[in-house]
């Protein structure tokens, strides 16, 4: 038997750059593989070599947790968004999307009463899903609480109420919501920072009342939105879990705390009412760069779910079966940390990493305004380089569907930092 490392010689960094530049005929390799990228702020190149033992990142299910918390699969939960709407609505349309592939929801509570949300829980077997649960009223924590408080069921909680003390025993209660950085048009280092500074904040908080650090930790869940820079949000994934494990560590020595419980949802930033067929590529590759990064649950939101008049029996077919394909036939659930050993990507996280640092040290010291300056220039600037077509995306501001629109966006959920952003609001597009 031959030794596979004998038969396949290694290239010297010096070789490669040499067939580079003769392939690049004339160009220079630094014009044409390194990278200023304008939103994301951070200087990278296209290519990496191996720097030795420098290279070794750890492995699955060890500090910092960088390449995840497995060491059997990349398994993740398909999750769907049940839109608020009347609790017989919520039951069934909750029962469908788990008869066709779902494995977790999320049902908004609206405005229901007690016997409402029993009505709307009717016949799911939360034991054998994910579920989470967006309140709004008193009574509905008391449900909740009444309902899940002592139960093992995987429970999350979100909540538009301004105080709420419902912790559950299974951990989960508090949501930080990192998305809304994403839908204002922040960058990844912004959005990574947002969820360090508000997990700390209620990590704090729990401990100061008196909850043990390790049932504190885990009472704390993730929400990132996903965007279309494939591999910055692969790296914004990864450098997640090992900052948020720095973090912990503040409070405890324990090796085996400090992993981040992360969801990724995807955005709409980059949508188009009029490109439909656009908009699955871009929600496959925001699916497959969540899930390449490790996250524990992924909900692919249709593409149209903030439109005026949504019509979203098949949009959300279409953006379940996003997640089932990666599964079913992509296998991406069977590879641990798909990118781990990838240079690039190795190198890529621990740029993002670095600046996310930076800024959530700016609001750990108490700087809300500096940051909040730095997320509206991104967001200008996002808006800049689509206007001046610098950046192109397809069906808002290049290869425009002259077509009538079939609906328009409609009112659009605010921010901690200002209404949510969609390009296809603001670009001129050419007619």
């Amino acid at each position: 038997m031959s030794d596979f490392y004998s038969d396949f010689s290694g290239t010297e960094p010096s070789e490669w750059m040499e067939k580079v530049v003769k392939d690049l005929k004339g160009k220079k390799p630094e014009d044409v593989l390194e990278y200023d990228h304008p939103i994301e702020n951070i200087s990278y190149k296209a290519y990496a070599f191996s720097k030795g033992d420098a290279d070794n990142k750890g492995i699955p299910n060890t500090p910092p947790y960088l390449r995840g918390k497995s060491t059997n699969n990349n398994n993740w939960v398909n999750k769907v968004a049940i839109p608020a709407s009347t609790a017989e609505t919520t039951n069934k349309l909750a029962l469908h999307h788990l008869m066709n592939g779902a494995d977790g929801l999320r049902i908004d509570l609206n405005n229901f009463s007690a016997e409402d949300c029993d009505l709307a829980v009717k016949g799911i077997g939360f034991e054998y899903i994910i579920t989470t649960f967006v309140y709004h009223t008193a009574d509905q924590q008391t449900w909740l609480e009444n309902n899940f408080g002592s139960t093992d069921h995987k429970i999350s909680l979100e909540t538009s109420l301004e105080t709420s003390k419902l912790l559950l025993d299974v951990g989960n209660s508090i949501t930080i919501d990192g998305a809304n950085v994403q839908m204002y048009g922040g960058n990844v280092a912004q959005e990574i920072a947002w969820c360090l500074h508000l997990g700390h904040e209620q990590l704090y908080k729990l401990i100061s009342q008196g909850l043990p650090v390790e049932k504190a930790v885990k009472q704390i869940k993730f929400k990132l939105g996903i965007g279309g820079n494939y591999f910055f949000e692969i790296a914004k994934v990864r450098a997640l879990r090992s900052l948020w494990y720095s973090v912990v560590q503040g409070y405890s020595d324990d090796k085996s705390m400090g992993k981040a419980y992360i969801e990724a949802q995807t955005g709409f930033v980059n949508k188009s009412l009029n490109d439909p067929h656009t908009n699955l590529l871009r929600q496959t590759t925001e699916a497959l760069s969540a899930v390449i990064g490790g996250v524990d649950e992924l909900t692919v939101l249709p593409y149209n779910w903030y439109a005026n008049n949504p019509k979203l029996e098949k949009t959300q077919r279409l953006a379940t079966n996003i997640g089932l394909l990666l599964k079913e036939e992509s296998y991406m659930d069977k590879v641990i940390d798909p990118s781990g050993g990838s240079y690039s990507i190795e190198n890529l996280t621990e740029k993002v990493a670095d600046h996310a640092w930076e800024l959530f040290q700016l609001l750990e010291a108490g700087d809300r305004n500096s940051y909040n300056e730095q997320i509206k220039k991104t967001r200008s600037k996002r808006i800049e380089l689509i206007e001046s077509k610098e950046f192109t995306h397809i069906g808002v501001n290049k290869y425009f569907n002259n077509e009538d629109p079939v609906d328009q966006w409609g009112e659009l959920p605010n921010t901690p930092f200002g209404e949510a952003l969609i390009l296809e609001n603001i670009v001129k597009v050419e007619a």
